[in-house]
């Protein structure tokens, strides 16, 4: 056999890929090109992201400089991480860049969903979304949070024994069920929340993976899980589109409306309203954006806080403070004066960011501070790698070092100026439901430092770095105590 034909072809195949290489390599003079990580093609840090995050984020800064190319769930993928990149990036959608998410994400959350949705489409669904996100509809609905907590804390208490994860699921999951998609009362049961919840793990767990839908994966599995809590979200919509006829919702009867409840009343220019597919894909965005990220700080906060007495000390100090001037109801007034509450959140999200990054895409060249970035390239924004290195404090020791956790650098001058703090995102992308995030958590630590306790079994129980925010190894197993008086 006269393999000389094939030796040919493959020259010439050679030859036309360095070509592209060359063509694609060009770059305005002046410009710096992006250093490429040591990986292997389409595997690339696709594992090591999920077991190693920070750590490999860090390496890579310091070895490659803030801007750096490697493989992602089998693209190439530039990983940007200093800050003042972070936030042009940011900034620039819909001028040089618009989301893209991986493959997985976009499919599990669906088309019409506000996390992957760009340009105009995107635009109109935040218009549509705002509202029920206003610092006046929020407000409105903290006396239902502070409900919510109370009951919560008190099946923990009588519970006992218990996962700190799973507590702070049950605690969110309800508020995203109750008050973000308002799930008619003979849907919220037990079952029906067990169901959900063991379904949203799958789904969560399949959402950034490689996208192969055969039987064993985690793509396959959550989408399996997806079809799930689509049937749990259709029969919501029903009831709620039932209600609505019968002039029984919430608005009807001059009460809260649902996030959910006020996506049914939303008409475009022409009068029309959304489709049961459109309002399907927003409540499960709703459902995730509202539940798993609240969840993961939730549960950082009752591994973080026992460890520092004195900051637990002085968050009870200020509820005593706030009850004696604005009463036991916690309404947007009083839940506005926890300031230090809120500083204590504010360091969490510092220190244990839940999104650890965005995805971008190019839509243009552009020169990102010195550095060449070709039109259709993919981004990765390390907005957590950012935060945890946040130059306002680097070079402190004692308390203000950057790994400790420190609610009181936010009441200092350095944390009232801006700086590299951004775990909802940024730009026209920001998350529209970050008002609602910190109140559900601010609410909970609020009735937990009034009349309780936990003691978590291990103290110092290590979290991995997946899912969003990593969780707990063994779930922190605690002691949830209700005390004998209560404190305020």
């Amino acid at each position: 056999m006269d393999i000389a034909p094939l030796y040919i072809v493959l020259a010439v195949v050679s030859i036309c890929f360095l070509v592209l290489q060359i063509w694609a390599s060009k770059r305005p003079k002046g410009l710096k090109a992006i250093p490429k990580a040591s990986v292997l093609p389409f595997v690339g840090d696709s594992v090591r992201l999920f077991k190693d995050g920070p750590r490999l984020a860090q390496e890579r800064f310091e070895k490659l400089g803030p801007i750096w190319e490697s493989w992602l769930f089998g693209e190439r993928m530039f990983f940007v991480a200093k800050a003042d990149m972070l936030k042009w990036c940011l900034n620039k959608e819909y001028d040089a860049v618009e989301s893209d998410w991986p493959t997985s994400t976009k499919v599990l959350l669906g088309r019409h969903a506000v996390a992957t949705a760009a340009g105009e489409h995107h635009k109109l669904l935040r218009k549509i979304l705002r509202p029920p996100f206003s610092v006046a509809a929020v407000n409105d609905l903290m006396p239902r949070m502070a409900d919510i907590a109370r009951r919560c804390c008190d099946r923990w208490a009588t519970q006992g024994r218990g996962k700190g994860l799973m507590f702070a699921k049950d605690y969110t999951f309800t508020i995203a069920l109750d008050i973000i998609l308002g799930f008619d009362e003979s849907l919220l049961t037990d079952a029906t929340i067990e169901g959900c919840t063991e379904a949203f793990a799958v789904w969560n767990d399949g959402l950034f993976s490689f996208p192969i839908n055969m039987p064993g994966t985690a793509f396959h599995k959550a989408i399996e899980a997806k079809k799930i809590l689509m049937g749990y979200l259709d029969q919501n919509l029903k009831l709620l589109k039932e209600k609505k006829r019968k002039g029984l919702s919430a608005a009807s009867k001059g009460e809260q409306a649902s996030c959910a409840e006020g996506l049914l009343e939303v008409k475009d220019e022409e009068g029309n309203g959304l489709s049961e597919d459109e309002l399907k894909d927003l409540f499960l965005t709703l459902l995730f954006a509202g539940h798993d990220t609240s969840a993961a700080t939730i549960t950082r906060l009752f591994s973080e806080l026992p460890r520092h007495p004195d900051v637990w000390n002085r968050l009870v100090a200020e509820q005593q403070q706030v009850v004696a001037e604005h009463g036991a109801q916690m309404d947007g007034a009083a839940v506005k004066a926890m300031t230090y509450t809120d500083a204590v959140i504010k360091e969490i999200l510092r220190l244990h960011p839940i999104v650890g990054g965005v995805f971008r895409r190019a839509l243009a060249d552009f020169n990102l501070c010195g550095y060449h970035v070709p039109k259709g390239s993919k981004l990765f924004l390390n907005l957590g790698h950012a935060m945890t290195n946040d130059e306002r404090w680097e070079g402190e020791t004692g308390d203000l070092a950057l790994p400790h956790f420190c609610p009181e650098r936010w009441l200092s001058e350095a944390g009232t100026r801006t700086g590299a703090w951004m775990p909802f995102g940024g730009g026209p992308r920001m998350c529209l439901g970050y008002l609602l995030a910190t109140a559900e958590i601010k609410v909970l630590l609020a009735v937990m430092a009034r009349g309780y306790e936990w003691r978590p079994v291990d103290i110092n129980e290590p979290f991995g770095c997946f899912p969003l925010g990593g969780h707990p190894t063994n779930g922190l197993p605690m002691d949830f105590i209700k005390q004998p008086q209560p404190r305020v």
